[in-house]
């Protein structure tokens, strides 16, 4: 039997759905022209001519009507889950960036690697996905997802792959098909309006949206809503390695709920009255100046003036020089107050930190009286008072007071051997003399007398030239003392040492 007669083992090869089949749509105008983008250049954000495109629902509009266009060969249905696909994870970004992750779009769409790979690049080619990044791996979007926090070894082989980033956009055909107006070229082209058609359609499309909300009320919608247009086609999708890092999806807030615990309020304390709203305005958080928004603008131009005039405080925070400045500033002194006094301040090198010396140096002027300002604006040093002192030292006064007394007897009898042992007619703050030896240390310069004494001993300073004289003079003298030596042992072992001719 012949191969091709077990063919009715076979499913039917028409009933199979192909992917290279067109699939039947409304007809569109062929007066429309469209290229494809099969420039893989003309593929990137940077170099596009489609702009860019942030809702899913305008995303799927402009697929839609591009699949029905038939621009490209092998668009059909898969074309459009694969795009729904993309389509619910575009809300996870402000920009509508989408990581591609075909791993987890394989698994969802259940379909072939090459399969998505091919649809994704139908996509490209008709201007609807963009190059965002080009990764090292379309499997894993891990450094994606943890951004600046990933480390080696969170992709499980110790290799940190990068995820390949796409962007939704529209292309100019389907913008003019749908009468907008658009301004620019490139992905940042805009759409500042619409045209007379554009606003028929739209009037048409928002007619059908009311009554298919009315026909069926207690249903969803799941081709116009976008919270379910992906989840309702294709199923729960599992979107666990598919966030880039600045699309993390934010976590909802949970309210705690007050039953009990330290955070329940007794019926007691419930009843109470509130305090008065004086009360309660004249408390004022710790740190707070309790300034106006405008009146603290005020004060930081007011400082940065200061600043500019003042050598040793440029370079310093403008903000936390106002906070150091505000008790000038709140006794009434403008700018150029505040630059003068810093000015008298003696200041011979830039503090390391600016606005903790001006606020510690404004405090210590206050206080010593050498700067004036209105009470309460400065806290005063603490001092104890005397009645204080005295009950905190009054145990210990009695040792004190005989130790003071004995170092001054101690030091009266000191002074007393000390001027028994100075030789008449010398002054206060001398030398003392070498009768007295503990009193002088060795390494004391010498007396005169002592500088006499060396001189005799010491024979005159030879100069440099006789000083050559002996170093050549020894020089000679050793080197005839070796010739006669050499001269003995050549003798001794017999041999002569003068020349041939003598």
């Amino acid at each position: 039997m012949m191969p091709h007669a077990r063919a009715r083992c076979q499913s039917d090869p028409s009933a199979r759905r192909q992917i290279d089949t067109a699939t039947t749509l409304p007809d569109v105008p062929q007066t429309i022209g469209f290229a494809l983008v099969s420039e893989r250049q003309a593929q990137w954000i940077a170099r596009t001519a489609s702009r860019r495109i942030k809702t899913r629902k305008d995303w799927m509009r402009a697929v839609r009507w591009m699949v029905k266009a038939g621009f490209r060969r092998g668009a059909n249905a898969t074309t459009i889950r694969v795009a729904q696909d993309i389509a619910g994870r575009m809300g996870r970004s402000k920009d509508g960036h989408v990581a591609y992750c075909q791993d987890g779009m394989i698994r969802r769409l259940q379909l072939s690697e090459r399969c998505v790979a091919q649809h994704v690049a139908i996509l490209r080619e008709l201007g609807l996905l963009v190059w965002v990044e080009q990764g090292s791996s379309m499997r894993n979007a891990l450094r994606t997802r943890y951004g600046a926090d990933f480390r080696h070894g969170d992709g499980g082989d110790g290799f940190a792959r990068t995820a390949t980033i796409y962007a939704p956009v529209a292309p100019r055909v389907w913008d003019d098909a749908m009468g907008r107006r658009i301004t620019g070229e490139g992905y940042w082209a805009r759409m500042p309006g619409v045209t007379d058609l554009g606003r028929e359609l739209a009037i048409e499309e928002a007619r059908e949206e009311s009554q298919t909300a009315v026909s069926i009320p207690s249903q969803r919608r799941p081709a116009d809503d976008e919270k379910t247009l992906h989840q309702t086609d294709l199923g729960p999708v599992d979107n666990s390695a598919s966030c880039t890092p600045s699309v993390k999806p934010p976590k909802p807030r949970r309210t705690a709920t007050v039953s009990g615990g330290k955070n329940y309020r007794p019926r007691e304390g419930a009843a109470r009255p509130k305090e008065s709203q004086s009360t309660q305005k004249g408390r004022r958080p710790r740190g707070s100046t309790g300034w106006s928004v405008q009146r603290t603008a005020q004060v930081m131009a007011e400082a940065r003036f200061v600043q500019l005039h003042t050598w040793w405080t440029q370079g310093t925070c403008v903000r936390q020089l106002a906070f150091a400045l505000r008790p000038l500033f709140e006794a009434g002194w403008g700018w150029e107050d505040c630059a003068r006094e810093l000015g008298r301040w003696d200041v011979r090198m830039r503090p390391r930190h600016v606005a903790s010396y001006v606020t510690s140096e404004v405090r210590r002027r206050v206080n010593q009286g050498a700067l004036s300002l209105p009470d309460g604006l400065i806290a005063s040093y603490r001092q104890a008072p005397a009645a204080e002192n005295w009950e905190r030292h009054r145990e210990h006064y009695a040792a004190w007071k005989a130790f003071a007394d004995r170092r001054t007897q101690e030091t009266a009898a000191l002074r007393q051997r000390v001027r028994a042992a100075t030789p008449p007619g010398r002054q206060k703050g001398g030398r003392v003399p070498r009768g007295l030896q503990d009193a002088r240390p060795e390494n004391v310069l010498m007396s005169s007398e002592e500088l006499r004494e060396l001189r005799a001993r010491t024979g005159p300073v030879r100069s440099n030239e006789e000083l050559w004289a002996e170093v050549d003079e020894q020089a000679q003298a050793r080197l005839a003392r070796w010739e006669a030596d050499q001269c003995e042992r050549a003798r001794a072992m017999g041999i002569s040492l003068l020349p041939a001719g003598g």
